[in-house]
């Protein structure tokens, strides 16, 4: 009684060793491919405070400049902060909140939320944060303004607005 109905189907090993292979193999791709994403988020971070710090030397090498600095970060950063954390805090207590942990550090600016960048705080050289936190502590702008550098002919460091 020899049936062909009742067979059973069955795939070759080597066809399942492949489809298994397969899976894995997208799977490690989808890993690198993410990965190489977060490094490309990372160096956007440090070529921003690279380039603010270029334009900063620039306006005080010169007698005067007033110029605005274009921003460019990761969608994720929605502020750029500069405070002194050592100045009493005038504004902003919940954006103060998030970077008073950074308070051990030599940093004068901060990217919020922290957790959007790998490093959220810089120290500057050449700015002048007493004056640009005079108003309000810490000082805050959207990250999708841009910053205006400013230095004028009696001033020894560079203000931001």
């Amino acid at each position: 009684m020899d049936k062909k109905a009742q067979q059973t189907m069955s795939m070759p090993f080597g066809i399942i060793f492949a489809i298994f292979l397969i899976v894995v193999f997208v799977v490690v791709a989808f890993f690198a491919i993410k990965g190489f994403l977060d490094i490309g988020e990372s160096s956007e971070v440090g070529l921003f405070y690279q380039d603010l710090q270029e334009a900063i030397d620039r306006a005080r090498s010169s007698q005067t400049s007033e110029f605005e600095f274009e921003i460019n970060l990761p969608k994720e950063v929605e502020f750029i902060c500069f405070a002194n954390l050592s100045a009493k805090i005038t504004a902003n207590t919940e954006k103060y909140e998030l970077i008073e942990m950074y308070k051990v550090y030599e940093a004068n600016v901060f990217l919020l939320p922290p957790e959007s960048a790998d490093s959220p705080w810089k120290n500057l050289d050449n700015i002048n944060i007493t004056k640009i936190t005079e108003k309000q502590n810490p000082y805050c702008v959207p990250s999708s303004k841009n910053l205006v550098i400013k230095k004028s002919f009696y001033d020894r460091l560079v203000s931001i607005e």
